[in-house]
């Protein structure tokens, strides 16, 4: 686990980041990385690895946020089951780069089958010389539920990074439904944060988790309505039939943010396709780019997903965020503006 002058964890299992004197925090969002590390994977393995070089030699991160699915132990994609495996040269290959990474799990890390569960993986990822990663209070559900604190350079606190594992699947595998972060998670999440909130009464959170809310799907009708209530970041919905992988599950997370009041915005993955950032009721909520060129059938010949997003996190807690697409052209379907420009939010 890193730790240094500058990040360390306490013994609630929090962890404090101090930004840089000089400059805003940089934050790097990459998702669904879908690494094989497997007998069949090994040139989209490469690719992939490959696009994450190039999006941290573009963006210079000073902390990169995995938000689920970074390996995939399915058999007929990667040729392996041994997610333990992945796990360690998952791990090895981000160590390679020098950049402490906050780690969360998708639906996708632990498949039905594979040979490592949840708490074997967290060992693994804890073991890394850059991971900024905990297991969490273990009598809540999940693994990975987190906070990181940031601090600026007076030790003030400005901000929280809140990482909350998102869960799998309902009463089974696959079939049964995506699960949603859980009642017991959220009472965690907010309790936590109305906290710090005594620290600072300003006080504005980021939340990363892997799968999206229903929120983003009600906010994005909205927006096809003419609701003026949502304003239109960034991004697509790419997926057929404008695809959005939420659970039928009732979750109440966005409607306990909004009560809350800490949580500025929400950051997932799991639809490769997805790009779309809205604002919703003050919220931000945003897809990340995906890396995959793996998972889905004829998902390495597209290119319009591919890539990461940044979170600029200024000394006052207002943060800017921008998708960092991996080449120069911008799909036809993208909504709004011709060229990517950062979007401003958590001011006032």
């Amino acid at each position: 686990m890193y730790s240094n002058e500058n990040i360390c964890i306490d013994d609630d299992n929090v962890f404090s980041l101090v930004m840089p004197t000089d400059r805003p925090l940089k934050i790097l969002q990459l998702t669904d990385l879908h690494l094989g590390f497997g007998l069949i994977s090994k040139k989209a393995d490469t690719l992939a690895m490959n696009a994450v070089k190039v999006l941290v030699k573009k963006t210079s991160p000073d902390l990169i946020v995995l938000t689920g699915d970074s390996i995939f132990p399915f058999i007929p994609k990667s040729g392996t089951r041994n997610n333990m495996k992945q796990a360690g040269k998952l791990v090895a290959f981000f160590d390679g780069l020098k950049i402490p990474y906050a780690y969360l799990f998708g639906n996708h890390d632990i498949e039905m089958g594979s040979k490592g569960n949840k708490e074997q993986i967290a060992d693994i990822i804890c073991g890394g010389n850059y991971s900024i990663f905990s297991k969490g209070d273990a009598n809540i559900f999940g693994v990975g539920n987190y906070l990181i604190k940031v601090l600026n350079f007076k030790k003030e606190l400005v901000s929280a990074l809140v990482m909350l594992d998102s869960n799998m699947y309902g009463n089974g595998w696959f079939f049964s439904g995506f699960d949603c972060i859980h009642s017991d998670q959220i009472d965690w999440c907010m309790h936590n944060l109305s906290k710090l909130k005594e620290q600072n009464s300003k006080l504005k959170a980021l939340a990363f988790f892997h799968m999206p809310l229903a929120e983003y799907k009600i906010a994005y009708e909205k927006m096809k309505l003419g609701d003026k209530t949502v304003t239109y970041n960034f991004g697509s919905i790419g997926e057929e039939n404008d695809y959005l992988g939420i659970s039928k599950n009732k979750c109440d997370f966005f409607e306990k943010a909004l009560e809350n009041g800490v949580i500025k915005a929400m950051f997932c993955g799991h639809d490769h396709y997805n790009t779309l950032s809205l604002t919703y009721k003050g919220i931000m909520l945003s897809y990340g780019m995906s890396i995959d060129y793996l998972g889905y059938r004829g998902i390495e010949k597209r290119y319009t997903q591919r890539g990461g997003t940044t979170i600029t996190l200024n000394q006052d807690g207002s943060f800017c965020v921008a998708p960092v697409p991996l080449t120069r052209v911008v799909s036809g379907r993208v909504r709004g503006q011709k060229s990517y420009d950062n979007v401003t939010a958590g001011k006032g």
